[in-house]
């Protein structure tokens, strides 16, 4: 396999991941609206399995905003300095990329980890099972900025959904 078979792999897969998370939060919000507002009764889990899957959504789809540059960065300084140094730049962002991001694995694990001595109140399951999409959301990132390196365009994976 190659390293690009790699990145497409990884990339289509957090991308059906978040998704399919986002489909499932959809039709939960949905539930809950026919029940409080239909049934007169909205059950407690859903707006916390609601609020749960936002997060696990979010933390899954931010790698491959990452692939295709689509996150929050200045760019215009890259654009008007010389190829030499726009190199270094780009650079620095990768390495600031892959240590942030590992940092946050051990930080957000820590804590998820931390967290199985309490339960959720609608839910009934310990918080380490909802907040272990943290870990792996940035495990994710790490993995997909060590793949794309410094210096990739981000064309260099598109693919459809799932």
């Amino acid at each position: 396999m190659t390293l690009n078979q790699i990145r497409t792999a990884l990339y289509r897969a957090m991308l059906c991941i978040s998704a399919s998370i986002l489909a499932l939060n959809v039709l939960l919000i949905l539930y809950s609206v026919f029940t409080r507002y239909i049934l007169n009764h909205s059950p407690i889990w859903s707006d916390e399995l609601s609020r749960y899957a936002i997060i696990a959504c979010v933390m899954q789809v931010m790698s491959c905003a990452y692939m295709d540059s689509r996150h929050m960065k200045v760019s215009f300084v890259e654009q008007i300095v010389s190829a030499r140094l726009r190199n270094m730049i780009q650079m620095y962002q990768w390495l600031v990329v892959l240590g942030v991001s590992l940092f946050f694995v051990y930080v957000s694990a820590r804590y998820s980890l931390s967290m199985g001595k309490f339960s959720s109140m609608g839910l009934g399951i310990s918080k380490t099972i909802p907040l272990l999409a943290i870990p792996i959301g940035f495990t994710a990132l790490f993995f997909m900025a060590l793949t794309k390196g410094p210096y990739s365009s981000p064309e260099q994976v598109r693919g459809d959904l799932c």
